[in-house]
């Protein structure tokens, strides 16, 4: 099954889940459940019972079993949908779905265009690679993920495991879309930083590392490097609190 018959799949069973609830109300509801399942893996157990909770506060208005059945289906079908990749799966069922909020100007950049970027400001991976031992991406105003999607896809055609080369911090400042951006990048194996935050105003929400990220800052020692003053680009943020990883120590950020 490829990318658009796993996308009809999604959609049908978006549009067939509890009748009370329209599909808006079901996919953010979708989002925000596979969200707290995916991010109590990398929290410790005081945080993780606080995501389970609200798990559970969000399936119980679903009364039938097929419904939650349904549910659990999405999550397969998502994850495999970026198992396959070279897509921007959840980025673009939402604007199937009708759920960005055009009133503020929410649009997400098509994955053609973000894996063109991607190639070109990739060129140099394999170099900074070999000599720094990984590189890091940092997307202020990242969307579902579309364009950390695209560089992971470029750096595994370039030969590259995303698993030990590659981290990500991205800053989302819609809620729901901040969940679909931790969803795509946690099932997509990325090492990330997630925050649900205004990069304008600095403000934090909420944040939480994807499952990798453990096992790529066991692997370095931290999840971004030091980036030196003069250097021209843009340094990963320091001023957000992350919730408290599994063995209770703060994950370090910086090498």
């Amino acid at each position: 099954m490829d990318i658009q018959e796993k996308k009809k799949e999604f959609i049908k069973i978006i549009n067939n889940l509890d009748s009370s609830k329209n599909r808006q109300e079901n996919f953010r509801n979708f989002c925000e459940m596979a969200y707290y399942a995916l991010a109590k893996a990398a929290v410790n157990k005081e945080t993780a019972d606080k995501f389970e909770d609200r798990y559970m506060s969000i399936i119980g208005t679903y009364k039938n079993k097929a419904d939650r059945m349904n549910i659990a289906s999405l999550f397969g079908i998502t994850y495999l949908a970026l198992e396959i990749g070279g897509c921007d799966f959840l980025g673009e069922i939402s604007a199937e779905l009708e759920c960005l909020d055009k009133r503020n100007g929410q649009f997400f950049t098509p994955y053609h265009l973000s894996k063109m970027m991607a190639q070109i400001n990739l060129t140099d991976a394999k170099t900074i690679i070999n000599e720094q031992g990984f590189l890091s991406i940092s997307d202020p105003a990242a969307g579902a993920g579309c364009m950390i999607l695209a560089s992971a896809d470029c750096l595994e055609e370039q030969g590259h495991d995303l698993l030990t080369t590659m981290s990500a911090q991205a800053t989302e400042l819609s809620r729901m879309t901040y969940h679909m951006l931790f969803i795509q990048l946690a099932l997509r194996g990325i090492p990330a930083a997630v925050i649900h935050g205004n990069s304008l105003s600095l403000e934090v929400f909420e944040s939480a590392y994807t499952p990798a990220a453990m096992i790529f800052a066991e692997k370095h020692g931290c999840l971004f490097r030091k980036v030196a003053r003069d250097e021209k680009q843009e340094a990963p943020r320091t001023d957000f609190d992350i919730q408290p990883m599994t063995n209770t120590q703060q994950l370090n950020l910086f090498g």
